[in-house]
């Protein structure tokens, strides 16, 4: 009895089509994303970056960074006032080609409070007085308030992140920053750094150095006052 001749399966059909798309989906999205890469000068905005580290002398880290230390510090409770100190160190993100110094939340406030209150956050922001006394007039730095959602009156809330705002732009104005580069504004519990908004974490002020001016002559001047040719 004669077999059957098998044929060939044909390797070309639908199934190709589906993981095909998906390859052209994720070249489109690398373009996009060397494209922006390249567009936000990341040369420039990188040295800039370390430049803060090596003053500042701390590693840069991400919201989800702080949050996982946050849970750290729960799970295991400090011994000393220093321990807590080097477990809050002071972050520094970059948001496209602005630079976001955040200072410590539960050394420089407590829940509800303007006050601040540690020594060890005088000395910071009179190191962030300084880069900003070397900076360009035309360089302005937003000091930004916010606080937990302890409150649940959301206007009391924002009053206090403009009243932390205000006490450190007071010190940076006593130390001879000059006041028209400051901008002071509020956000009181509408931006968390964690998912827990009652988190003391989010007690906190950012500085953040606007360096993406249109006039890149403004960039060249700031980077030279870091020597960061």
């Amino acid at each position: 009895m004669a077999r059957k001749k098998k044929q060939a399966e044909c390797p070309a059909g639908e199934k190709w089509a589906v993981p095909y798309a998906d390859f052209l989906s994720l070249l489109l999205a690398l373009f996009i994303a060397l494209w922006a890469i390249s567009e936000s000068n990341p040369a420039k905005t990188e040295a800039l970056k370390t430049e803060f580290i090596k003053i500042f002398d701390f590693t840069a880290s991400s919201p989800l960074d702080r949050e996982s230390d946050t849970h750290n510090k729960d799970s295991a409770p400090a011994n000393s006032e220093v321990e807590e100190l080097e477990r809050e160190k002071v972050a520094l993100d970059q948001k496209e080609n602005n630079m976001i110094l955040h200072l410590p939340a539960k050394v420089e406030f407590i829940r509800g409070s303007a006050e601040i209150i540690s020594a060890d956050m005088l000395v910071l922001i009179r190191r962030a007085g300084e880069i900003i006394k070397k900076m360009p007039p035309q360089v302005q730095v937003e000091l930004r308030g916010h606080t937990d959602n302890s409150n649940k009156n959301p206007s009391e809330n924002f009053i206090l992140g403009s009243k932390r705002a205000e006490a450190i732009a007071d010190l940076l104005i006593k130390q001879g920053v000059n006041q028209e580069q400051l901008v002071i504004i509020s956000f009181g519990d509408h931006t968390p750094l964690t998912r827990n908004k009652s988190d003391t974490i989010n007690n906190r002020v950012e500085f953040r150095i606007r360096t993406d001016d249109k006039d890149d002559e403004e960039k060249q001047l700031l980077l030279k006052q870091w020597n960061l040719k």
